[in-house]
């Protein structure tokens, strides 16, 4: 598993590659939002990650994806990119960031199988 950057090809134009992102963000719990040329992917509670930390509940745990689109032609190339440095709880001592690293493997499996449902996957780096 890629540590901070995941890629996925998808096949047709923009359009339809960014739709069918957006539904497997979705899917998986994701809530997108455009931000200028790359979309932001947010999922659980900052405020519970932080406080909580290694208790907080899988649900809650914060996750954040930067989403961008690269046109091949024909297929499209899609980045999910996590941040190095993300808040956890006060005691960050690696429990916290290996929770947080199989939240955010189980999640990109989630968007990799809904992109694969969707009939668009033509490969993944993740």
């Amino acid at each position: 598993m890629a540590l901070f950057t995941f890629q996925f090809i998808v096949s047709g134009d923009l359009a339809a590659a960014q739709e069918a992102t957006r539904g497997a963000l979705e899917a998986a719990g994701f809530t997108v939002e455009q931000k200028g040329d790359h979309w932001k992917a947010t999922h659980g509670n900052l405020v519970k990650t932080m406080f909580l930390g290694v208790r907080a509940p899988n649900d809650d745990l914060r996750e954040v994806l930067d989403v961008t689109f690269t046109d091949l032609g024909g297929t499209v190339e899609v980045r999910l990119h996590r941040p190095i440095f993300q808040p956890a709880g006060g005691n960050d001592d690696g429990m916290e960031q290996l929770k947080l690293h199989n939240a955010y493997k189980a999640a990109i499996a989630e968007v990799e199988a809904g992109l694969q449902q969707r009939g668009v996957l033509v490969s993944a780096k993740v």
